[in-house]
């Protein structure tokens, strides 16, 4: 769901309002992940909450461009209300630095072989191999099994 809540704007808006409103969060949420909840309404003061889900490109809108795109979205809609945003920026996670290039270095810097890294993880070579060649593609939790593994 694009905006959480929205009828809570009901009192605000006119079915028409509501619907171009609904649409617009939805090609935010379809372009850019964003999605919005409406926390509180009354008399003058609208309480927005807006989030980036992830991306496939695995870039983020910074906290100032998700609070600005929060308001050019309700700011038209609702001229006269003052707007109260929260925004939830992405986090990226320590372990998306890791590649094949990446493992393949810190193998390297700390002396480490396929064999002692299967020993201490208890996973099989083979699959250990595989991530570390590149022949298999990494999924996040092997991604951060060898962030923690290669950090320590």
């Amino acid at each position: 769901m694009s905006i959480q809540n929205i009828d809570a704007l009901g009192s605000l808006l006119n079915a028409d309002e509501l619907s171009s409103l609904k649409k617009a969060a939805e090609r935010h949420s379809q372009q850019s992940t964003m999605d919005f909840k409406i926390v509180s309404v009354d008399d003058k003061i609208v309480e927005i909450e807006t989030s980036q889900g992830e991306t496939a490109s695995g870039k983020y809108a910074t906290q100032q461009v998700l609070l600005k795109r929060t308001e050019e979205l309700f700011k038209k809609r609702l001229p006269g209300l003052e707007l109260q945003i929260t925004a939830n920026a992405v986090v990226p996670s320590p372990a998306d630095v890791v590649d094949v290039p990446w493992i393949d270095q810190k193998m390297q810097e700390k002396g480490l072989r396929i064999k002692q890294i299967a020993f201490e993880t208890g996973i099989d070579r083979e699959s250990i191999s595989d991530w570390v060649t590149g022949k298999k593609a990494m999924g996040k939790t092997v991604k951060a099994m060898f962030y923690f593994y290669l950090s320590r």
